[in-house]
């Protein structure tokens, strides 16, 4: 009978490096195979997350197939303000309302910093911005 999570090739390839320098095959190299694939093998990518572009167009991932190809859509940013202590501050936010229709595409660099590439245009992962999964039911 197979493991359950043996479907993951990394883990898979990482078990099978353990068993040939180990010179065995224990149960424990599939343990330490999914612990270091869990920490080096795991992308920044989640469903919510929004991927910058140029001129403030956001990239928002819908659904992951894989570290490498996720299905979301492109939006026009939106510009926002909110009250603090100095004055009024301005951000930009995804426009939902104008987004584009729903499109596979190839994650780059999914460990490092994670792009989608449109023609010559790269959106990259921002690691300052939290995912937009508090309200699923609009951007999920």
């Amino acid at each position: 009978m197979e493991a359950p999570d043996s479907g993951c090739r990394y883990q898979r390839a990482v078990k099978q490096s353990l068993n040939k320098l180990m010179g065995n095959r224990s149960s424990v190299n599939n343990i330490m195979a999914g612990i270091i694939v869990e920490y080096s093998h795991k992308s920044w990518v989640r469903p919510g997350s929004y991927m910058l572009g140029s001129r403030f167009h956001f990239f928002v991932v819908k659904r992951l197939f894989s570290p490498h190809w996720c299905e979301g859509y492109f939006c026009p940013p939106r510009v926002g303000f909110t009250n603090t202590v100095t004055g009024l501050a301005q951000y930009y936010m995804p426009d939902i309302f104008r987004r584009s229709s729903t499109r596979r595409k190839r994650i780059f660099s999914p460990w490092q910093v994670p792009t989608v590439r449109v023609r010559s245009r790269i959106f990259q992962l921002e690691h300052k911005h939290e995912p937009l999964s508090n309200i699923p039911f609009v951007f999920g």
